[in-house]
């Protein structure tokens, strides 16, 4: 079973998913207890590949209370661990012009810390304007049927 802890909300509105993957992160101790609390931010956060090995840089992990006075960088780079296959897909995607990969949320699963990482393309203004105006139509199509039905 799976259980969501923190969710990226504006990858939907800025671009369009190509690939999904499953990723664990290499964490310390108090950086588990404290994702496991929420207290992480996945908004500035990106991916990057560097010498065949993926990183995530800038997902904050707040520190907890317990920790005292241990120095603690909470931005600081993780590795993702994925295996060899998928790294070279990812190389294969991101190689390529207007590909980038972030993280979509951060999940338990088994008891385990993972995050589902995507290989995205962004989306110009006009793709934006065309969503919205879509989900529009959709919206007042369904309230007019909706109305057809209480008369």
């Amino acid at each position: 079973m799976k259980k969501i802890l923190i969710s990226n909300k504006n990858i939907g509105r800025n671009y369009s998913i190509i690939e999904t993957y499953i990723a664990g992160i290499s964490l310390f101790g108090y950086e588990v207890k404290s994702i496991k609390n929420s207290n992480v931010s996945l908004n500035e956060s990106f991916i990057t590949v560097k010498k065949g090995e993926v990183y995530i840089l800038h997902m904050h992990v707040s520190p907890i209370p317990e920790m005292g006075d241990i120095k603690y960088n909470p931005t600081r780079t993780r590795k993702l661990l994925l295996n060899r296959y998928e790294i070279n897909e990812i190389s294969k995607y991101i190689s390529r012009e207007g590909y980038t990969l972030v993280p979509i949320n951060i999940f338990l699963l088994k008891n385990k810390i993972k995050l589902n990482i995507a290989v995205v393309k962004g989306l110009k203004k006009y793709d934006k304007r065309e969503k919205e105006k879509e989900k529009t139509a959709k919206r007042d199509m369904e309230r007019s049927q909706n109305m057809k039905y209480r008369v």
